[in-house]
């Protein structure tokens, strides 16, 4: 049996974590709200409006961080794209609230 030495495991692991700026966390945690959201759109079909405006609102600003934390990485190709994405859903997100009915 072998046996894992948890000071050694946990100051390899310790750099990763400082690596992840608040972007990087936000996004993972948004992308991780709207699985959990979409999951319950699916598992109680039927006329959610309230569960398919949170899933776009999540995934827009899912894409702003995304964006963000590219853009932090001096990546500004992938950090447009995600903005142009995210301001897509958003104008989606309002057009879905405004004209939507029932």
């Amino acid at each position: 049996m072998r046996f894992i030495d948890t000071k050694l495991y946990m100051k390899e692991r310790l750099p990763m974590l400082k690596k992840m700026n608040i972007y990087l966390i936000l996004k993972f945690v948004c992308g991780a709200a709207v699985v959990i959201t979409s999951l319950l759109s699916f598992a109680y079909p039927g006329n959610n409006r309230l569960s398919s405006l949170c899933t776009l609102l999540l995934f827009s600003l899912m894409l702003l961080f995304s964006g963000l934390s590219e853009l932090k990485a001096n990546r500004k190709t992938y950090a447009i794209v995600s903005f142009c994405v995210s301001l897509f859903t958003v104008i989606a997100f309002l057009v879905t609230l405004l004209f939507r009915k029932g």
